[in-house]
Order: C-alpha cells, then structure tokens, then sequence
C-alpha cells in the first residue's frame, strides 16, 4: 500500500465517497482524522475499496484502524468486488513488508467483532489479543435530550442554564456557523482560554506539564486549521456571546446522517462561573436538530472532564478496543 498523508484534496476525495452510515467512532471522522495527523503521525492509503490508516502514538494508539469502505460507484466500479478478507490479507501483508507488528487500535466492539470473525474463519493462524483503555471511550448522547433538558435526570443541568439566563438577562446571544461568519470569535474564544490556561499555571493555580502544553498548543493549532477550512469541512457549531462579547465556542461536523460529531468545545473563565457551559451545550444542541446523537468525544483521562461529560448522562459510552 502507498501511504501518504491526507492532503485537502484527498479530503475532497474521500468525503464524497466515504460509506458512513454505520460510523460511530470520533476516529472515523474524515475531519478528525485530518486534524489529528500531526498528533499521531496518521498515515493514510487508498487501497482496494477501503480508507486504510495506521496510527502512530501511545500504546492504545498504534496500529491499523478499522479498514473503511468507499462506494464503489464514486470510484468508477459498479460493483465492489472487494469484501473484509481482501483488506485484512491487505494490512498483514503491508505489515509483512514493513516490518510493522500487526496491531490494531481504535476498534469498536463491533469493529473488533467483525475482525475477530474474519481471522477466525480466513486467517486462523494468527491470534490478537484485545484490552480496552477507559479513557478512549468516546461519549454518545441524544441530541433531543440535550436540547430539551427534561426531568429529574437534567436538573441541574437546567439550573445551570436558568442561572446562565438570569446572570446575563437577555444580553446574551447564540449565533451558528451555518448562517453566521463568526470563525473570527471562534478563534478569540479558543486563543483566550488558551492564555487563561497558561496564566493559571504561572499563577500558580493548576498545573500543566510540557507535554500538556505542547498538546493545548497543538489542539489551538487544529481549531485555527478547521476554520481556515470550514467550508470544505462542512463544519458545524456556534459562539455564544454575553453583552455583545464572543465568551464560548463549540465547532463540529458531520460524522454520518444520524451523528454530529463536537470537536471542541471552550469557554472563558468569568462566563463559565456563570454557566456558560450548559448554555452553550444547550444552545447547540438546539441548533443541530437534524441529528440524533452528538459524539462529544473522549475524556482522554483528565478527571474534570470525565466529570463533566458523565454529568449529562451519555447515552453510551463508545468503547475502542486495541490488540496487544
């Protein structure tokens, strides 16, 4: 296989004959994986019928992604003559060529299950063994709850809201990316919370390690890239303003018909003491009704984050499988 990475106009390429009606995992997000190339040194392959990737980062995240199909109508075939066992035989001899270890990363439960089936019955010789890192989970959540705010279960949560609303007393506003031309705020929110961080840690407040700070640093990177290319993302999202300021972000895009997938989410410090988060969760969640669920993505670990992702109570929690 020729790997390379994913240029823009691969991008184009792809997003026109990506096949994903059964996508569930923030991996399989062509913008993710655009976004992220850098992080985990992904590299990308066309190769009968299917989007290969291989992942070059922590244990849990090295190895071969679960191959995705393409239509095979938009690469000039009437059929796909192509099946799982073609690009399966594809990764263990681009393994054997490369001198990689036949890992994979990434995988959901029904990713890995199909894998599973596919050695089993084609390639009973090799055996993979399958662990599972919490902090990989991605959150799923119905969108229409989170819109709606219902009930005991979403109490606070509505409070939080209320407060937000009586705080700022009709001198607030939620505008879209679809119908604003707000990339400009997006970027100020994202840029100030990033030297809020900073200025919290030399204060002595919280503590970032260098790695952390690279990785904020490269995550503001990956937001100026996604606006620079909204359009050919067909990005989603929105800013929420409090006397007329940009005070929170969110940017997403489209992971299938029935999934949003949020990329990002900031908020500044003095609007979010007064509930900002929810708002804008809120707000958005009412701006993208054509969805069902909204993939907010992984914790990645870090304890306040896995907190306030349970908070609104996922729908489920996405595990991805890795081979050991």
């Amino acid at each position: 296989m020729d790997w390379s990475i994913l240029s823009l106009h691969d991008f184009h390429f792809l997003k026109d004959c990506l096949l994903c009606s059964d996508l569930e995992g923030s991996d399989t997000s062509l913008v993710n994986i655009f976004l992220l190339q850098k992080k985990y040194d992904i590299k990308t392959a066309v190769h009968k019928g299917f989007l290969f990737r291989y992942y070059t980062g922590k244990e849990n995240r090295t190895g071969y992604g679960f191959p995705l199909r393409l239509c095979p109508e938009k690469l000039g075939n009437s059929e796909n003559p192509f099946s799982l066992k073609d690009a399966i035989s594809s990764i263990i001899h681009d393994s054997e060529a490369s001198g990689r270890k036949l890992k994979f990363c990434l995988l959901t439960e029904n990713q890995k299950n199909q894998l599973e089936d596919c050695f089993r019955s084609d390639f009973p010789e090799i055996k993979l063994e399958w662990q599972t890192n919490r902090d990989d989970c991605d959150y799923l959540y119905e969108r229409e709850k989170l819109a709606a705010l219902h009930g005991k279960t979403y109490h606070k949560k509505k409070n939080h809201v209320s407060r937000f609303l009586r705080n700022y007393d009709g001198n607030w506003e939620f505008r879209s990316l679809n119908l604003c031309a707000i990339a400009s705020d997006m970027i100020f929110v994202a840029q100030k919370w990033l030297e809020e961080r900073f200025a919290a840690c030399e204060a002595g407040e919280i503590t970032i390690t260098d790695d952390e700070r690279r990785a904020l640093i490269l995550e503001h990177d990956m937001i100026k890239t996604a606006l620079e290319n909204k359009d050919d993302f067909a990005l989603d999202g929105g800013v929420l303003y409090t006397n007329g300021k940009p005070v929170a972000m969110t940017l997403a895009s489209r992971l299938s018909e029935r999934i949003l997938d949020v990329h990002f989410e900031k908020c500044l410090s003095e609007a979010a003491a007064a509930g900002a988060y929810a708002a804008i969760n809120w707000c958005f969640a009412n701006s993208c009704d054509s969805y069902e669920i909204l993939n907010r993505e992984e914790d990645m670990g870090v304890e306040g984050l896995r907190k306030a992702k349970l908070s609104y109570h996922p729908q489920k929690l996405l595990e991805k499988y890795y081979s050991v």
